[in-house]
């Protein structure tokens, strides 16, 4: 595991600068996509013996993106982030997904993510509802 973990602090400190390179239109400010986080931190990751993997799966908390860094070793390194949908359709089970994969790369490569949806996070304070997991029976 020595060897794991050696090759993770290299692969973190080896990712590219993290691009801005969408815009949320709710709160009009820039962020970085999917995208643009596998194209900071994957070069890094295959140059240090990792291998990225991002399954689904659900448990008796709900459903959730695994991340996982498998190393060359057989260390594997993850983390789960579980779905709230904020639709019950497909579109709101991609979007989900597609968050879920992002903050779990994020994580995983030590990258700081721009506060576009955090942004919800300091607006005046609403009757609170809990997360709609996902339902495959919608």
């Amino acid at each position: 595991m020595t060897d794991a973990i050696k090759d993770l602090i290299k692969a973190q400190k080896e990712t590219a600068p993290l691009i801005k390179n969408a815009i949320n239109p709710h709160f009009r400010s820039k962020y970085a996509d999917l995208g643009a986080v596998i194209e900071a931190s994957m070069d890094a990751f295959h140059k240090n013996n990792f291998a990225v993997l991002q399954a689904n799966g659900s448990d008796e908390h709900g459903a959730y993106v695994n991340t996982m860094l498998c190393h060359t070793s057989g260390h594997v390194f993850e983390s789960k982030v579980y779905l709230a949908l904020s639709k019950q359709d497909m579109q709101g089970l991609g979007s989900a997904i597609t968050y879920a994969r992002r903050y779990g790369l994020l994580g995983m490569a030590g990258l700081a993510a721009e506060d576009d949806d955090g942004n919800a996070s300091v607006k005046s304070p609403t009757k609170a509802t809990p997360p709609k997991q996902f339902n495959p029976d919608f």
